[in-house]
């Protein structure tokens, strides 16, 4: 089976926490190695790449070593690290095409994404239409740096700069909570933990697809309904978002997106799962004795059940292809 694949790399960092890489490159088995872009700024979302460049061959090998420097403004500190990645895995998942729903036919993945975040923390994903998926995670180490690197303007001192590209970059009140609550370091190893959970429906017939299911550690991927028994028990990271195609009424097609309120999910989930326990995502559509729709999400476990009363629901009477993500 081929070892050489048309990809691409690519930068990720989270919202509201800028980074930059200083620079960064995949490095190939024998020899070679593919640069990761730098020099831009970066807090656009986890696992979402940015910036591509198109350089060299249009095939290559596949890393199995990623050596990154990169800067974190709001620590105002340089981190660096060098990391063996899982050659077989990200391996297997180039090799295997998968079915991408947005396009109805099969696919290959095309991204691999270097994603940096405060206190060191390095994840890269391998990336495809409809699906993103986290092959590994480690920290970097803190260094000195040269802050030539970032800015060898000496209009600004360092503090300034730093102060300048929060301000441009952040709202007022993302600066002010960032000073009040500082940063949560273990964030982003909370996002990776898995938990035994499924979507439901009721009040309707379940859709037959969701099409985009969006998730805290940076995945993404799509579900197709009903679950076999092995999905039914499959781990999966906490949904950020997630975007579905129902009926209300019958015969009149909608476009759900759902966004999950991040303090409030994973709260229920850190307590429907405490002993173990599988989960069950509820989509419920009810009218009540007024003859008014209600919508609720909620996360249950066979004993109790918890409403997600600070989820964001927007529906578009359209079809889900002509929605823009």
């Amino acid at each position: 089976m081929a070892t050489k694949f048309d990809w691409l790399a690519t930068d990720s960092a989270p919202e509201h926490y800028l980074m930059q890489i200083v620079r960064g490159h995949f490095s190939f088995p024998k020899e070679g190695s593919l640069y990761i872009p730098n020099k831009k700024i970066l807090h656009h979302g986890w696992g979402k790449g940015v910036s591509t460049h198109i350089v060299g061959d249009d095939t290559k090998p596949l890393p199995e070593r990623l050596d990154i420097m990169f800067f974190s403004y709001t620590e105002n500190q340089f981190y660096k690290g060098r990391f063996e990645l899982p050659y077989a895995t990200i391996l297997k998942l180039f090799q295997q095409s998968y079915y991408s729903p947005k396009m109805e036919e099969d696919t290959n993945f095309y991204e691999i994404v270097a994603g940096i975040a405060p206190g060191g923390h390095v994840s890269v994903w391998v990336n495809g239409i409809d699906k993103t998926i986290e092959v590994f995670a480690g920290k970097a180490d803190k260094i000195e740096g040269n802050w030539k690197e970032i800015n060898d303007n000496p209009k600004y001192s360092r503090d300034e700069y730093i102060q300048r590209r929060l301000s441009e970059s952040l709202t007022t009140e993302e600066r002010q909570s960032l000073k009040q609550n500082g940063i949560p370091f273990g964030l982003w190893d909370t996002y990776r933990k898995h938990y035994i959970w499924q979507p439901i429906f009721t009040g309707l017939d379940a859709p037959k697809l969701i099409d985009r299911i969006t998730y805290y550690n940076g995945e993404e991927d799509y579900m197709n309904l009903p679950l076999n028994a092995s999905d039914k028990n499959t781990a999966r990271p906490i949904p950020k978002e997630m975007v579905f195609e129902w009926e209300w009424p019958k015969g009149r097609p909608l476009v759900f997106k759902l966004f999950f309120n991040e303090k409030e999910i994973f709260a229920a989930f850190k307590k429907l799962s405490a002993q173990g326990e599988s989960l069950q995502l509820e989509m419920r559509m009810m009218v009540n004795d007024k003859n008014e729709t209600l919508f609720s999400v909620l996360l249950k476990n066979a004993k109790e059940e918890i409403f997600l009363k600070k989820t964001d629901l927007k529906n578009y009477g359209i079809p889900t292809e002509n929605i823009d993500d």
